[in-house]
């Protein structure tokens, strides 16, 4: 879990004739611009809408008061400081001079009141916050004062759902946002949703003036175009190139292939609830396809060496190599096959399991989508080999998320960040309302935890709690923990500055980039 991947590529071959989503990728080499093509950009401006943050700090529009470095380590970025006081308190000074674009003031009430609007809201910015009193002391320091200890609050406002926006640019909406008024590097100039974003470097940051003075970036949902426009040399950065595409790109001049471990789980998330898959809510079942589960296959065969095996969901996080050890480190199809058997699912002649109380199948739907198509695919196979039947489909995003409203879902991929304040993260998986508990699990024993490792007096007793909380998330298993997403990302041999990250889908632009004529 813990090997740097950088994968070098050389030669230009091939002109992208067409790429998905409507968009052409447009054709680089201006010393200028700057240009990107993602697998998706947001779908709005309003950065109090989920996951719109995490692109508008992903393309340099946004930013928190701090952000995680590509070290794990975190550090202040629209804050000039971010200090623990006391167990329950920290104190934030801004950075003297920050303005929005529009070029209102970032003070002390304009990021209150920006933290406020979206914990009102974004559901994930809520459970962030929860517990958390937000003031003004003054015109550039905020005191954060907390229920209990929070040790880990600096990470909490390092998050994309916290960034900070003006709160006046977006009051009495009665429509989508037209424009973002944010903080960073380059401000929004013109946008097409879920197509096309355009920016302009800012001339009010507070930071060093960036060299880049134009950013396009253009949305390219097909995996194979991604990777045509990345041999073609039409964009500087294409994000989220397939695996198997890999060996191709190895073989190509004019760009540099980079990743490093993503600090993130993708997970099978299972939902007990269902009525369609009823076996699910027995626990027995779900530990059952846990250690069904080939991780090593499927990092090999999905990840083509792009992931590895992560046997529980906080193994992605650099921090807790001892997670690497936890949950299902193995696998083991004897132990999978017995507990069905103890949950009365029991194997027939044809090699199928059914029930036997009332002779149903043991089957299930599984949703896939993004990146995790093949690991979907070869998860499939590896519970047809165990007599499971499951039902794959590889939809859009949007469909996914419906399923889930509606409560219509069995199984679905998702992947969730494990690096930052780890409590808090945790807490949302497994947490009662948690915005990542999409089963709805109740978990009595998780809060006690959560709170052990807020309080814990050492280094040693919090990272205690937090394996015991990651032990239990294993054996409950709201979600299946398989493998951290792939990151594969080509950047143009013309384009200095680009350095790896663990959170790369919120770092795909820095201010300090620099493009050759």
């Amino acid at each position: 879990m813990r090997r740097l991947l950088t994968l070098a590529a050389v030669a230009l071959m091939g002109v992208v004739t067409a790429c998905s989503g409507g968009a052409s990728a447009g054709t680089g080499g201006d010393p200028g611009t700057l240009t990107l093509a993602v697998s998706k950009i947001n779908a709005g401006l309003d950065p109090a809408e989920s996951l719109v943050t995490s692109y508008l700090r992903s393309f340099g529009a946004g930013e928190s008061l701090a952000k995680i470095q590509p070290d794990g380590t975190v550090a202040p970025e629209l804050a000039e400081s971010v200090q623990q006081t006391a167990p329950n308190a920290w104190t934030v000074v801004l950075r003297e001079g920050a303005a929005f674009h529009s070029g209102a003031p970032v003070d002390a009430a304009a990021v209150q009141a920006s933290l406020e609007r979206s914990r009102e809201h974004n559901a994930l910015a809520a459970n962030l916050l929860d517990g958390v009193r937000v003031s003004a002391s003054g015109v550039r320091t905020l005191v954060f004062e907390t229920d209990a200890p929070a040790p880990f609050l600096d990470f909490t406002l390092a998050h994309y759902e916290l960034q900070v926006h003006n709160v006046a640019a977006y009051e009495g909406l009665t429509g989508p946002a037209e424009e973002a008024d944010l903080t960073g590097p380059f401000r929004v100039t013109g946008f097409t949703s879920e197509r096309e974003l355009t920016l302009e470097r800012n001339p009010g940051w507070w930071g060093a003036a960036p060299t880049v003075e134009r950013i396009v970036v253009r949305q390219v949902t097909d995996a194979q175009s991604r990777v045509q426009v990345a041999l073609s040399g039409q964009a500087d950065v294409v994000d989220l190139l397939p695996s198997d595409a890999v060996a191709q790109l190895e073989a190509a001049d004019g760009l540099t292939l980079q990743g490093a471990p993503a600090a993130n789980t993708v997970a099978v998330y299972l939902n007990p609830a269902s009525p369609a898959a009823p076996a699910l809510a027995d626990q027995r079942v779900r530990q059952a396809l846990a250690w069904a589960v080939d991780r090593a296959q499927v990092a090999e065969i999905a990840g083509e060496g792009l992931s590895e095996p992560a046997g529980s969901w906080l193994a992605s996080n650099p921090a807790y190599p001892q997670a690497d050890e936890q949950g299902y480190p193995r696998h083991d199809p004897d132990l999978a096959a017995r507990l069905l058997d103890e949950a009365g699912w029991v194997l027939g002649p044809d090699g199928r399991r059914s029930s036997s109380k009332d002779g149903q199948p043991l089957r299930f739907r599984l949703q896939t989508w993004g990146t995790e198509q093949a690991t979907g695919e070869v998860l499939q196979a590896q519970w047809d080999a165990l007599g499971v039947t499951v039902d794959l489909s590889y939809v859009d995003n949007a469909l996914v998320q419906q399923a889930r409203e509606r409560g219509d879902w069995d199984a679905q991929t998702a992947a969730f960040t494990t690096l930052g304040n780890v409590p808090s993260l945790m807490s949302v998986q497994i947490g009662e309302g948690g915005s990542g508990n999409y089963g709805g699990y109740r978990v009595p024993e998780a809060q006690p935890l959560i709170d052990r490792a807020n309080a814990a007096a050492t280094e040693a007793e919090r990272t205690a709690a937090i394996l015991e909380l990651n032990a239990l998330m294993a054996e409950v298993v709201p979600a299946i923990p398989v493998h951290p997403r792939p990151q594969a990302t080509a950047v143009s041999d013309r384009l200095s500055g680009f350095v790896p990250h663990p959170l790369q889908y919120e770092n795909l632009v820095r201010a300090g980039y620099a493009l050759a004529g």
